[in-house]
């Protein structure tokens, strides 16, 4: 690395006619004129030295920069950094005739990026080396040159090299792609994305075009969402490298992307041939079944460890299990509060017996709150089942089924709207009820309800208190 205040000193003691407040002025302004705000204080100070005619040494304990210490005009630089993005080697007109090649790649430290051009020979050490994303390399012998967009653009010609960083050492020093994805936000802003996590809410679409000049370009396109459904947005990458085969409800890493409005002035996410898009498989959950829910799809209503319940669809082929069972799932695909078990191994029957019974695992009435899952109650029925008609805001008429209920800790409403209303048909009072797949709702005067759906269970256990 080079240390900022040890060159300084060097340079003074070069040019003792220089002080040090006019060394920083200078540095200040080249920084101000020359590198468009992207030069660093000792990426100005070395171009201050080299009018001056002073050599700065380099710190003899290493050789590697990081991203940061790059600056426009640097040359023979070494650094170290995680690969961002490969784009696909592309072939340019030589002014002295015949044609050459480059590759483009964008290197990342943290959030920080810098472009990079290999060129000619270079171009073929991609593959060579197996270099892809978050892949951590050494470039020697580069040089730095101002980009298109005023930063500073590394490049590396026929003196350099990549190579694949094999010392865990310095490969432990740089950040991994994991530490800085994003979740998906609600955008407000352009923005870029060194890389994002989102679930896939639309199946995929590609299609292809013909451009104005002539040439060839594609399109891949899906739903994007961030955590539970929120801030859905179109995503697009332009000219894919791959086009993995989406599903609805996956999730997917997308890395080098931007936020951008589009022409009806909603926001987008955008990517290139460069942007990798990779499946996140899900990971293995232990989960207490409660009960089976069967129609069309055999579910399973299991619960975690903090008393959740997830909704498990059951494919073809997946041994379905019984209350009480403990099950290891890899799901094949998920979405909010629901997984897909499409293939026999992504249930499995597991054995923890850490894992709560299910007298454990039921929320006690106190500790209901609006959280937006299904979890499993066990109560008391305070009053008898009802159904009464009732009159929506747009003057139609529905079913609502009500009954109060309570356990040791305190009473609570429960509702079931329409054709659900028949869940609380029949129930008398003092039955003691579980209630498995319902739903806390806030109540506009305050307080909560709680809400049966399509998928909820009501179990009657050993007759009346």
């Amino acid at each position: 690395m080079y240390d900022f205040e040890t060159l300084v000193g060097e340079l003074l003691q070069n040019r003792p006619e220089l002080t040090r407040e006019e060394l920083l002025r200078r540095i200040e302004d080249k920084k101000q004129k020359v590198g468009a705000g992207y030069l660093t204080d000792q990426g100005a100070l070395f171009l201050v030295a080299g009018e001056l005619g002073v050599s700065l040494r380099k710190d003899e304990g290493t050789s590697d920069l990081t991203l940061k210490d790059l600056y426009i005009g640097a040359n023979d630089v070494t650094v170290v950094a995680r690969v961002l993005a490969v784009y696909p080697t592309a072939t340019y007109n030589k002014k002295d005739g015949g044609t050459g090649k480059y590759r483009r790649l964008v290197l990342f430290d943290g959030n920080q990026t810098v472009r990079m051009t290999l060129w000619e020979e270079g171009a073929e050490e991609v593959e060579k080396r197996g270099i892809a994303t978050d892949v951590p390399v050494r470039i020697v012998s580069g040089y730095v040159k101002q980009g298109l967009d005023g930063k500073p653009s590394l490049n590396l010609g026929r003196r350099g090299k990549i190579e694949v960083v094999s010392d865990e050492k310095v490969s432990a020093k740089l950040v991994p792609l994991s530490s800085v994805t994003e979740k998906l936000p609600n955008l407000s802003q352009e923005k870029q994305f060194v890389a994002f996590e989102c679930r896939v809410t639309s199946e995929p679409r590609f299609s292809e075009f013909v451009r104005a000049d002539g040439s060839s370009g594609s399109l891949f396109q899906f739903g994007a969402a961030g955590e539970g459904g929120k801030g859905e947005v179109r995503g697009v990458v332009w000219s894919p490298s791959a086009r993995p085969e989406l599903r609805k409800g996956q999730k997917l890493v997308i890395t080098n992307v931007k936020a951008r409005r589009s022409s009806s002035g909603e926001f987008e996410v955008h990517g290139d041939a460069g942007s990798s898009m990779t499946l996140k498989q899900p990971e293995k959950t232990m989960l207490r079944v409660a009960t089976a829910v069967d129609g069309q799809t055999k579910v399973l209503l299991a619960l975690d460890k903090t008393g959740r319940v997830v909704e498990v669809q059951v494919g073809e082929g997946v041994e379905s299990r019984r209350a009480g069972d403990v099950i290891a799932v890899m799901p094949n695909g998920e979405s909010e509060g629901k997984v897909y078990c499409s293939d026999p191994d992504s249930l499995k029957l597991a054995k923890d017996d850490s894992f709560p019974g299910l007298e454990d695992l039921a929320t006690k009435l106190r500790d209901v709150k609006d959280e937006g899952h299904k979890i499993m109650v066990e109560v008391i029925a305070l009053s008898q089942g009802s159904v009464d008609e009732v009159q929506l805001k747009d003057g139609s008429t529905v079913k609502k089924g009500e009954l109060v209920v309570g356990d040791d800790t305190g009473e609570m409403k429960l509702v079931a709207w329409r054709e659900l209303s028949g869940k609380v048909t029949g129930v008398q009072p003092g039955e003691r009820l579980r209630f498995v797949g319902v739903t806390p709702k806030p109540m506009k005067m305050g307080g909560r309800v709680l809400e049966a759906s399509y998928v909820t269970v009501v179990e009657r256990l050993r007759g009346r208190a």
